[in-house]
């Protein structure tokens, strides 16, 4: 009789942490997505066009049965300290009472951490994240939404951002062809959230790999040392190509450059190729190599919303890692490097800008 009640208790106990919030027969479905960076940002827009995307392929039509808000935090470059970051999340927590979506999207770990967790175990709402690139166990451990990545178990479910970065090594690798004992490639990041982040996620993907080059990662505190490690690594022959992942940094003047800023300059000022992270980067004047193909990230979140709307439970649908890559080339930036990519490899890319 114990073990009947205890079973009883466990299935009732699952069936409350599992939530299904899909809107009723002829209501309009109400979707938000609330975006960390702001709405022309090379990481949150092509994700954001991905979910709109995704959602209309599964049937739910913006006008027709959708209901679809965008909220833009803009903490990148504009509500930059922890303070405005918070008060930003405020007003999109606010913007999820008024609307009361019945699936809220968000991009980025910052919406992640400060929009996303605080909802964690609602049961008139699901939760759908992004590019997150801290690691799910660690967003866990500060509000439990996930058993298991298979079955999350709660009212939550997503995408996790896998950066590819040995693929993109060996792309790169192959695109240069004469590499030597002891060349390299150097890494750079930032110390904000997203740096911490993208710095655990190169340890990660590295860790008892054989790589076709060397990998060391450096990490900047603000522009003027990047800078600084530009004009270092230019005067480096080992050093083959650099791997920009600092996208938030303070200037002399106490203004905040973000990813755009970051690459102007790195483009005019480095002469060494630098590996993509995003195959929008490389669209923006970066050489290249195996990118996260953001579109396809946000559309793999938007097919998670639909299957919500459609009367699925979040915590049923498995977390994953954005598989999706793309192979690109900034043909542009080849020429000014003096880089003659072979044929082969070119036909092979995914997409080449020029």
């Amino acid at each position: 009789m114990l073990i009947r009640v205890l079973l009883i208790t466990a299935v009732l106990t699952a069936a409350q942490a599992v939530v299904a919030v899909a809107p009723q027969p002829g209501e309009m479905a109400r979707v938000l997505v609330v975006h960390s960076y702001g709405s022309e940002h090379i990481c949150g827009r092509p994700q954001g066009e991905g979910v709109a995307a995704a959602l209309a392929a599964g049937g739910w039509a913006e006008g027709d049965n959708l209901e679809l808000r965008s909220m833009y935090m803009d903490t990148k470059k504009v509500y930059t300290t922890p303070e405005a970051i918070k008060e930003r999340a405020a007003m999109a927590l606010g913007e999820v009472a008024e609307f009361r979506p019945h699936v809220l999207v968000v991009l980025d770990d910052n919406a992640i951490r400060e929009v996303m967790l605080p909802l964690v175990g609602r049961d008139d709402l699901s939760v759908v994240f992004s590019g997150m690139n801290g690691q799910p166990q660690d967003y866990d451990r500060k509000a439990k939404f996930l058993n298991s990545l298979g079955a999350p178990g709660h009212n939550v479910t997503g995408v996790y951002e896998k950066l590819h970065l040995v693929k993109s090594l060996r792309v790169v690798s192959a695109a240069m062809g004469d590499i030597e004992p002891g060349d390299r490639v150097v890494g750079i990041t930032d110390f904000s959230p997203t740096g911490n982040a993208i710095t655990r996620q190169f340890e990660l993907e590295l860790a008892g790999v054989e790589l076709p080059l060397g990998w060391e990662l450096r990490r900047v505190k603000d522009f003027a040392e990047y800078k600084a490690l530009i004009k270092e690594i230019n005067g480096d022959p080992t050093v083959r190509a650099i791997y920009p992942a600092a996208l938030k940094l303070k200037t002399e003047t106490g203004d905040t450059y973000a990813a755009g800023d970051i690459f102007a300059w790195t483009t005019a000022n480095s002469t060494k190729p630098e590996m993509a992270l995003n195959y929008f980067f490389s669209k923006i004047g970066l050489f290249g190599g195996a990118a996260v193909d953001f579109t396809a990230m946000g559309r793999m979140a938007g097919a998670k919303t639909a299957r919500i709307l459609s009367g699925e439970m979040a915590g049923m649908i498995p977390v994953e890692d954005a598989e999706d890559y793309a192979i690109v080339f900034n043909l542009d930036r080849a020429t000014a490097l003096g880089i003659d990519i072979p044929k082969p490899l070119l036909t092979a890319a995914d997409r080449v800008y020029a």
